[in-house]
């Protein structure tokens, strides 16, 4: 008796335990505010809440988000919850969508305030005439150049003379190889490029006549592009432009400024200690023709949410009064070593001493005053999606995936057309698909019958009645396990009845808060429309996936015998050394391979050149960037069976052996038709483990980024695996809805794969 009440005092304390991990608590009148992720700027934050609350009495935390470009989903997740952020540093762009859903606060900004701020403090942050929030810093950019190569008085003052100058800096020698660039662009980038866009007449969206962007308006087909195409060309001829055709990043071009060879680029203060360390005298100025550079704003906002709307605004204005904004933009840039990771919008900081006593931060806060911000509306990034302006940019300066020129208004034509049907999906409202009753009827009596007829089944084989445990055993039993079932519940199942939800449901940027079920409408764009993309990736998923198991498992197994039959300190050596790949972080040895197999500059081809072989496409061709992605999947993956192996071989009867030996069996023979099918067998459930874990495999795109491209903007890429497009589905064009049925289609098969295996495989084992 002593010990179940013990237990059930156990099982009372779990629920309490759970209970107070779900339970919210009490609202105290603490404001929350989450900031951004220098750790100095926490650091001065806190201080100010200190301040605060000895002049108001009002508590203020202060929490750290790490990554500013998740905090739009967190504030849609906790918006709501007792712990609710009362005050949020983010990015401008992202509000479109939280103010259609209703998760900020509109704010009243008085002409005091007006005046004490760049205009783009709040025109970044102003949606359907109301401003949402306060830009804090400014990461705009202009014209960083080399003050030894270019004088400072002798910069262009308009595009033409920047052109000149630039050829008159360019720089070749006897054999025609260019040793300094008076300008240096990436061709395929449309960011940094936008202000010479604009000079030709070219825009992204359009704007209504109250001043509202038009999402439907793209302006990158218009006549005035093919000028932008020209210029870029004959840069390009000139030796201005980036030779690369899939850099997607300005890592080369600050590589080759920092090392003197690049007099002008358009760029930020991102590299500023790159060119510090390197030793080079380098400025920034404006644009020629004082052409506005893009800039991304970040500043605060209020959640819609807050339970203390007044003490929210209060403390907003507090940390907005100069004072305080001078302490956090020093903090933001590491006080004395002025690293301008944060640019301010405030007047009085730019004007400060700390800022205009250094020539870097003096030059680009006074740029500042002349940015366009990015737009804020919920299709804003449609038009800067990398997977689709990269391409259809790299396919008119450098052809198309066989070298082939295609036509320029073509392709700008279809990036235009692409970008406006995206913006009509993304606000498109799904159609309600009904099913009848009976539908449901037929289906609930199949799952009836299937269930019945599996018990009957179970039964009639005779299976061996189970042990009848004790009340008391089983009551501890559940008892010590609902912790645990919690968490699986929170954590696991949760998730995955929650994600089948979503697929029946029209959740996207633009419908965040309020969306509602919609049927099956997801379910038949999918099967209707999008299933010849879904059957063509998936037919290549499922190659890839067992490729990788496939050849993983035999090389493992391979080394893991040749490693058996060497002396014992050899094999010491050689597991460790051959362990490493699966211990490293994969994040670190992806981005090794990808400056491996890189065709121009990348270490295996340069190693080929020395030994009079050609350069090798690995990650440009789509043949080679399928085998290369297999390849260094497979370098991941084979340490692990390997080990696993290495375990089994033990156990392997060393009779069968000298048997097959006895019969004149060759090493290979041995291996293939007595090792390998022994391990196999014994390891099917973990290779099935394997194959799902490769099914889902996001490591691919942190490779190729779903990479080479598809001629046709919009189609999966080469190495697009049915998890990388679920990814683009969902964090480019917004439809949440839409990737998350796709995540149920790829849960569906591989569970069903995994289900069926395992039956065979346990069949097999009872024969």
């Amino acid at each position: 008796m002593k010990k179940i009440i013990i237990a059930l005092l156990m099982i009372f304390a779990a629920f309490v335990f759970s209970a107070n991990i779900i339970r919210p608590k009490a609202d105290d009148g603490t404001i929350r505010i989450w900031v951004g992720a220098i750790s100095r700027e926490k650091e001065v934050m806190e201080d100010l809440a200190a301040e605060f609350k000895e002049k108001t009495g009002v508590t203020v935390k202060v929490y750290q988000k790490l990554e500013i470009f998740t905090v739009p989903a967190a504030l849609v997740n906790n918006a709501e919850l007792e712990e609710r952020p009362d005050i949020v540093y983010m990015q401008a762009p992202d509000i479109g969508g939280l103010v259609k859903s209703g998760y900020l606060q509109p704010l009243e900004i008085s002409a005091e305030m007006r005046g004490r701020f760049c205009p783009v403090a709040f025109e970044a942050f102003t949606f359907n005439n109301e401003v949402y929030g306060v830009g804090y810093s400014n990461s705009a950019y202009g014209l960083i150049y080399n003050k030894d190569l270019i004088a400072t008085e002798d910069l262009p003052e308009t595009w033409e003379d920047l052109f000149a100058k630039a050829e008159e800096l360019t720089i070749a020698d006897d054999d025609g190889n260019i040793t300094q660039r008076g300008l240096y662009l990436n061709a395929t980038d449309m960011w940094f490029n936008y202000p010479l866009i604009r000079e030709y007449g070219g825009y992204y969206y359009g704007r209504h006549a109250n001043g509202d962007y038009n999402a439907y308006d793209v302006g990158l087909d218009n006549p005035g592009m093919l000028d932008y195409v020209a210029k870029i060309k004959e840069l390009k001829a000139k030796g201005m432009v980036l030779n690369n055709p899939n850099k997607k990043d300005y890592s080369d071009i600050i590589a080759e400024f920092a090392a003197g060879r690049v007099a002008m680029f358009f760029y930020g203060l991102w590299s500023a200690q790159i060119f510090q360390n390197a030793g080079v005298n380098y400025g920034i100025a404006p644009l020629p023709d004082n052409a506005k550079p893009i800039t991304t704003v970040e500043g605060f906002v209020i959640n819609k949410y807050t339970r203390n709307l007044p003490a929210a605004r209060d403390f907003l204005a507090f940390i907005l009064e100069d004072a305080n904004q001078q302490r956090l933009i020093e903090a933001g840039n590491n006080y004395e070593r002025k690293t301008g990771e944060r640019n301010p919008t405030n007047i009085s900081v730019i004007e400060s001493d700390y800022i205009q006593s250094d020539e870097i931060l003096r030059d680009f806060s006074g740029i500042g005053f002349n940015v366009e911000p990015f737009p804020n509306i919920p299709e804003g990034t449609l038009w800067y999606n990398q997977d689709v302006t990269t391409t259809a940019f790299r396919a008119i300066f450098f052809g198309d995936s066989a070298g082939n020129e295609v036509d320029a208004m073509y392709k700008l034509t279809e990036l235009a057309e692409y970008i406006r049907r995206n913006v009509l999906l993304m606000n498109e409202t799904a159609e309600y698909v009904s099913i009848p009753w009976w539908a449901y009827v037929l289906v609930s009596a199949a799952v009836i019958a299937g269930a019945a007829a599996y018990i009957i089944l179970k039964r009639r084989k005779g299976t061996r009645p189970r042990e009848r445990h004790s009340l008391k055993r089983t009551v501890i039993a559940w008892g010590l396990m609902i912790p645990f079932l919690v968490l699986l519940g929170m954590f696991y199942v949760y998730p995955i009845f929650h994600n089948f939800y979503l697929s029946f449901t029209n959740y996207s940027g633009v419908n965040l808060r309020d969306y509602g079920l919609v049927g099956f409408a997801n379910y038949r764009q999918i099967f209707t429309e999008g299933v010849k993309g879904l059957l063509g990736m998936g037919l290549w998923t499922f190659v890839f996936a067992f490729s990788v198991i496939a050849i993983s498992f035999i090389f493992g197994v391979l080394l893991a015998t040749l490693l058996e039959t060497a002396g014992m300190k050899v094999a010491r050596v050689y597991r460790l050394i051959y362990i490493l790949p699966w211990v490293i972080p994969a994040v670190i040895t992806l981005l090794m391979w990808q400056g491996l197999l890189e065709t121009e500059g990348g270490l295996i081809n340069r190693l080929l050149a020395l030994v009079g072989l050609g350069k090798v496409p690995w990650l440009t061709n789509r043949i080679m960037a399928r085998v290369s992605t297999v390849f260094v999947m497979v370098w991941f993956s084979f340490p692990y069976y390997m080990v696993v192996a290495s375990g089994f071989l033990q156990s392997i009867p060393k009779e069968y052996y000298e048997a097959a030996r006895i019969d004149g069996g060759s090493r290979s023979y041995i291996f293939f038709h007595i090792t390998l099918p022994l391990v196999f067998k014994a390891l099917i459930p973990t290779l099935i483990m394997g194959f799902i874990m490769q099914f889902n495999q996001f490591g691919v795109y942190m490779l190729t980024q779903g990479g080479p491209a598809s001629d046709v903007l919009g189609q999966p890429g080469a190495t697009d695996l049915l998890i990388t497009y679920v990814f683009n589905t969902a964090f480019n064009s917004k439809r949440y809805a839409l990737a998350a049925t796709y995540s149920v289609v790829i849960f569906v098969f591989v569970a069903v794969f995994a289900l069926i295996t395992m039956r065979v495989n346990k069949k097999r084992m009872e024969a």
